[in-house]
């Protein structure tokens, strides 16, 4: 590794870029792509072992992809990562491999590169805003380093801060696509869901491989707009991909409730129980559904209210509370609703089961 850490450093004093003097800005994609047809073919090659999780394999190929580009951020960003991951010498060897690569490549040829990635291992995020305050005073249209000031504003609660800061990186670099994504969630957090929505469009439309983009989108869309039949789109999808998790299935049937398909929810929740019996929540919801949504007079309760009291009482053998809501349904709400069905109803004397929470027959 050594060796190999040498060759990198000759290659990269050595390597013919054309970058802006200082003070000046240097073309946004030279961050962003390699252009380098080997740099090319090893940064798919690291990219590839990444993803398949051998951070040891990738170390190599990233090297290799940061001696024919060395300004190429995103293959930095993946080499500090992996090597933080495997630790030991890996990750000293990546911490010295920083400290010696110097800004510059000639008397008139800087990088704000090398300085951004070095901030990127401070410890604090007190020293990473001051080395980014400094780059940025040298680059003044780095996008990267207004990327890294949005997401340090962003960890101290200051989103109107970090939503200028974003902003400038997407102007100043419209290839960041990773700024749409963070801007995206900042609106959000400052409760401007419809600029969140157009956001996550155009992040989407770049990189529409990006799940946890993906299920973020739906829960703005499902449970904040709501844009129901979009989220069911994304929802099919997800599924399509092979996403079959317990969590999206809940997100599928409160779609469906949203959609005023009650039955087709019911169904959902209760595969959802059937696969993961500790998926209380999905025995509440079908209970608020008959309790709740259904029922217009008393001959509606009398048909739905045994099926609600079955799910209440489903729910509330279920787990631990996993949040502040099913503490409140189940030390308060969920008792006080059984209470008025057994006045209505009379007490059960039977304990309740799944298929008691069916959709009735006609």
């Amino acid at each position: 590794m050594p060796m190999l850490l040498g060759l990198l450093l000759g290659l990269l004093l050595g390597t013919s870029c054309s970058l802006s003097p200082t003070g000046g800005s240097s073309a946004p994609a030279l961050f962003s792509e390699c252009r380098d047809e080997q740099g090319s073919v090893s940064w798919l090659e690291a990219q590839a072992l990444l993803s398949e999780g051998d951070d040891e394999a990738a170390l190599g190929s990233l090297l290799a992809t940061l001696s024919r580009c060395p300004d190429l951020v995103p293959a930095h960003i993946a080499y500090q990562d992996a090597a933080r991951r495997l630790g030991g010498k890996q990750a000293q060897t990546m911490v010295d491999f920083y400290a010696d690569l110097p800004s510059s490549r000639s008397a008139d040829q800087r990088s704000p590169v090398p300085a951004y990635m070095r901030a990127r291992l401070t410890e604090t995020a007190y020293a990473q805003s001051n080395a980014l305050d400094q780059i940025l005073g040298e680059f003044e249209s780095f996008g990267w380093g207004f990327l890294s000031r949005g997401r340090i504003n962003r960890g101290q609660g200051r989103l109107s801060e970090a939503l200028k800061n974003l902003d400038a990186a997407i102007v100043n670099d419209s290839s960041l696509i990773e700024a749409r994504l963070e801007r995206a969630q900042v609106l959000v957090e400052l409760g401007r869901d419809e600029e969140a929505a157009v956001e996550f469009g155009f992040y989407l439309q770049e990189r529409p491989g990006d799940l946890a983009a993906v299920r973020e989108y739906i829960t703005l869309l499902l449970y904040r707009l709501p844009r129901v039949d979009e989220a069911l789109k994304y929802l099919d999808w997800l599924e399509q991909q092979g996403e079959k998790s317990p969590s999206l299935r809940m997100d599928r049937a409160a779609a469906l409730w949203r959609a005023k398909r009650p039955q087709a929810a019911v169904e959902v929740y209760l595969e959802i129980l059937v696969g993961e019996p500790t998926m209380v929540r999905a025995a509440l919801n079908i209970g608020l559904l008959y309790y709740e949504i259904l029922p217009e007079d008393d001959a509606d309760r009398r048909r739905y209210w045994p099926k609600a009291r079955a799910a209440f009482e489903l729910f509330l053998q279920g787990s631990e509370p996993k949040d502040g809501y099913e503490q409140f349904e189940r030390t308060w709400a969920v008792p006080y609703r059984l209470r008025r069905i057994g006045e209505l109803l009379g007490e059960s004397n039977r304990a309740a089961t799944l298929d008691d929470l069916r959709w009735p027959s006609s």
